[in-house]
């Protein structure tokens, strides 16, 4: 076996020698018989694929033939077959992975280095057809990586294909991306692959080209906001309120302005806002929780100051939450944040009752009885929020807090060990109530 391993190592070695000692002008002609005889026949001849990239790549290499135009209209050639090969593969079966996604950009290099030496009528005429055909490969691969989520490729992909335009239109010739409304979503498009890829000042350009092109999309709207916050523009929040002025029934804006407002803490804003939200998509749980989340800072803020409003704002945050079990009685937050809806108002409770004198005992225990219920009440939310998971710290200590007020200090404790397992890194491989 190893010695059969090392004759195969030879062969592959003498395999890349006889390559390397190919003359350049040799190996460009050599590229063009190979392709030619991989069109012929491309699956009984697909090594010939192989050679033609070996081949041209000692031509595009060498001083002696990478001054000539024939040289890089040939590269163009063989990587535009190549791309093709890989689009369909892609075509034939979805799932697969698209191989070699640079070779539409290597043949769009190809030829737009052709277009940059001294060339024939001819030759011009094959580089720009060659171009099209590198932009409507540009144009397949990037839709393939973007559906991939691979961005950065897509990004440089759609790129290429603005400069094809730019040297058709030079050369007095409109074919890729000419039509207007074509342009603008591959405009869309950019912007967003650059946006996902960092290139914040690229994708907040184009997104404010598109809205000054009144281009019609909701998105550019909520996507400008969010690059314009992240880059700190005092502008930011405005983008939003003059896209929802456009598209009044935006639930992508409306949320955006949701998302701003909650990161602001200006809850007064954000009830309407939610409640706008809820009358769009009555059937999202999320909507209702984050106005469950509002009232119930509201109630917090509220309470601390002894106004009266606390109560009603209770109420609210009780209903929301409510709410939102009812469509989805599995969402975690929802049921811990009923649970610490009762739960800090038992603290709030128990509060009261250190503050008292010795001598408010009557009132002492009134509040004891109180918090005990209060506490009680709270304790089927927890119940369930420790099922849908186990590890959560915050759920531990209140379950723990709670079977320690109640004087069940057995479940405490272990409630206590299970807290203390989570502390120290490791984890409850199943829910205390199964």
């Amino acid at each position: 076996m190893k010695k059969t391993l090392l004759t195969v190592v030879a062969i592959v070695a003498i395999t890349f020698n006889f390559y390397a000692q190919v003359e350049p002008g040799k190996a460009l002609k050599k590229a063009d018989q190979a392709l030619l005889a991989y069109n012929n026949n491309p699956v009984e001849n697909a090594a010939k694929m192989d050679e033609a990239l070996e081949m041209i790549k000692i031509a595009t290499d060498s001083d002696v033939t990478n001054k000539e135009a024939k040289t890089w209209l040939a590269a163009g050639s063989i990587y535009n077959n190549l791309a093709s090969q890989a689009i369909n593969a892609v075509i034939l079966d979805p799932t697969a992975k698209l191989n070699n996604p640079k070779a539409a950009i290597d043949a769009y290099n190809a030829f737009k280095q052709a277009m940059s030496l001294p060339m024939k009528k001819f030759q011009s005429k094959e580089a720009i057809k060659g171009l099209q055909e590198s932009a409507n490969h540009l144009g397949n691969v990037s839709n393939i990586l973007i559906s991939a989520k691979d961005y950065t490729n897509a990004y440089t992909a759609l790129k290429a294909m603005d400069g094809i335009k730019q040297i058709q239109e030079e050369n007095g010739v409109k074919i890729t991306l000419d039509n207007p409304e074509e342009h603008q979503d591959h405009k869309f498009v950019t912007a967003y692959c650059a946006m996902e890829t960092k290139k914040m000042d690229e994708a907040n350009k184009l997104f404010s080209e598109l809205r000054s092109d009144n281009y019609d999309d909701p998105r550019i709207y909520a996507y400008g906001y969010k690059i314009a916050n992240e880059m700190k523009d005092e502008g930011a929040f405005g983008i939003l309120e003059e896209g929802l002025t456009k598209y009044p029934d935006s639930q992508e804006i409306l949320f955006a302005q949701i998302n701003h407002l909650i990161n602001a803490q200006k809850y007064d804003e954000l009830t309407d806002k939610l409640k706008q939200a809820i009358a769009a998509s009555p059937d999202n749980p999320s909507v209702y929780s984050a106005l469950g989340n509002v009232y119930m800072n509201l109630h917090q803020e509220a309470f601390s100051k002894g106004d009266a409003k606390a109560a009603e704002y209770f109420e609210e945050s009780k209903s929301y939450y409510e709410q939102a079990s009812n469509i989805d009685p599995n969402l975690f937050d929802v049921q811990y944040s009923l649970g610490s809806l009762y739960f800090n108002k038992a603290a709030e409770v128990t509060k009261q009752m250190g503050d008292l004198p010795i001598s408010e005992a009557k009132k002492y225990d009134m509040l004891k009885a109180e918090s005990e219920k209060l506490f009680n009440v709270a304790l089927p939310y927890f119940k369930k929020a420790e099922q849908l998971n186990a590890n959560d710290v915050n759920t531990l200590i209140a379950l723990k807090e709670i079977f320690a007020r109640t004087n069940d200090f057995e479940t405490s404790g272990e409630f206590k060990k299970r807290l203390e397992n989570v502390q120290a890194g490791g984890t409850n491989d199943s829910s205390y109530f199964k």
